[in-house]
């Protein structure tokens, strides 16, 4: 019978998948206890860190690329991302285009670019902590055109 504090626990089991490859025990030795450790994990959920590792502790690359999304309307879309994004980068639009990388219910919102300004990259200090790109033709008449967005954490 296995209790729910030490390790080889059912709290291990769940936390293994955040902490691949490290001994059972180191986790409990360095967090004290489960709730720290689950408080550790549930953190690194909140961030967005990428607990779908492999078991040898390896990390890949986070980042969201999509190429030649539509922008034919004033009607706004949205390109996401499942990760909160340090640097966002918005490229090969020929059109004007306006995107936003804060909820529409904020004010100030809009930043209008022409062709002649792509790449755009927004990679303030600290990151731009975002999930989602907002994006629309400027005005009706302006040309129809297609972007590129990769976003990286």
């Amino acid at each position: 019978m296995t209790g729910l504090i030490g390790t080889d626990t059912p709290i291990d089991d769940l936390l293994e998948q955040y902490f691949p490859g490290a001994p059972r025990n180191l986790l409990y030795e360095a967090f004290e206890d489960e709730t720290n450790a689950l408080l550790a994990a549930l953190l690194m959920e909140m961030r967005g860190d990428d607990v779908d590792q492999d078991v040898s502790g390896e990390t890949e690359a986070v980042y969201h690329s999509n190429a030649g999304i539509p922008v034919t309307s004033t009607s706004e879309e949205t390109e996401e991302w499942d990760f909160m994004a340090d640097t966002v980068v918005v490229y090969g639009f020929d059109a004007p285009l306006t995107v936003a990388f804060k909820s529409p219910n904020k004010t100030d919102r809009d930043i209008p670019l022409t062709s002649t300004e792509a790449p755009f990259s927004l990679s303030p200090p600290g990151g731009v902590s975002t999930s989602k790109l907002w994006y629309r033709k400027t005005t009706e008449s302006a040309a129809d055109t297609t972007l590129n967005v990769l976003a990286l954490r």
